[in-house]
């Protein structure tokens, strides 16, 4: 266990064949295609250089890893993740982009099977906050940059959603959320101590950040409660939730109907943060 890891006799959480966090339901993996480097991964574009070798730890479908590859040329970008289907989506979207310096493979961010300092930069999104010990992960990242190169990491932090007007459903969505990621060692709230986890794994860390994701028209609104509705009803996390006795089935049909209503008010505004901290190893 890393320096400064909490212990949760549950362990890292499952990624595959029955994933507790629905890795493999198609509403969770449909919000990972729409990703792209310059939204997600801006922070280190400017750093990656023709020639680089970068790795996108967590890669999902590949969109993000292209956009590195295309950077690095004729350097070559490598994507990996734990959940096969995904590594089969990227494969399937490399090929069919024609994209030749980019490759995918299944592995696990807390085991990197890399040399120490392989990678001249690497990324990371969405991929802490599953982590019963997220400073292994970064310890990880450290071992294979190189010295003097780049690691991006970024993580959801959700504790504090801006919900206006208030409700209770929105909000009762965000708390189930986090119980459930709470069961295995995991959090949604990981974002705000990035600085402290790069600079313990050993990183000099040039640049932190944190920033809202908001929707800010009733479409985009609309959207987003759609996007976490289809959640409720695809991960398991919220299954716990009812088995626990926390929630009935009842209950989370109440709560869904009460968030697509909200959703639907003309002034309904949800903003949720996400940090960013980019490390340099010296």
């Amino acid at each position: 266990m890393a320096q400064g890891s909490q212990d949760y006799p549950d362990g890292r959480p499952e990624y595959s064949g029955s994933p507790a966090f629905g890795y493999d339901a198609p509403a969770v993996q449909e919000s990972y295609a729409v990703r792209e480097a310059a939204q997600v991964a801006a922070g280190i574009l400017p750093y990656i250089k023709p020639g680089m070798k970068v790795l996108d730890a967590g890669c999902g479908p590949g969109t993000i890893t292209f956009g590195l590859a295309e950077l690095a040329a004729p350097g070559e970008a490598i994507g990996i993740d734990l959940e096969p289907s995904m590594i089969e989506q990227a494969h399937r979207l490399a090929e069919a982009r024609a994209i030749s310096n980019v490759s995918f493979e299944i592995a696990s961010i807390c085991e990197l099977p890399y040399e120490d300092g392989t990678f001249d930069a690497i990324f990371t999104s969405s991929v802490l906050e599953h982590l019963s010990d997220p400073l292994e992960a970064v310890h990880e990242l450290f071992r294979v940059t190189k010295p003097g190169g780049l690691c991006q990491v970024v993580s959801t932090d959700w504790g504090d959603p801006m919900i206006s007007p208030p409700d209770e459903s929105v909000s009762q969505f965000f708390e189930l959320f986090e119980r459930g990621f709470n069961q295995y060692g995991a959090s949604l709230n990981r974002g705000r101590h990035l600085r402290i986890m790069m600079r313990q794994a050993g990183f000099e860390v040039i640049d932190f950040a944190a920033m809202f994701g908001n929707n800010t028209t009733p479409e985009g609104v609309q959207m987003m409660i759609g996007r976490l509705v289809d959640w409720v009803n695809n991960v398991p996390l919220f299954q716990s939730a009812i088995d626990a006795g926390v929630i009935d089935e009842q209950g989370v049909k109440d709560m869904t109907t009460r968030m697509k209503q909200w959703a639907e008010m003309p002034d309904a505004f949800l903003a949720i943060a996400r940090c960013e901290a980019i490390g340099r190893k010296p």
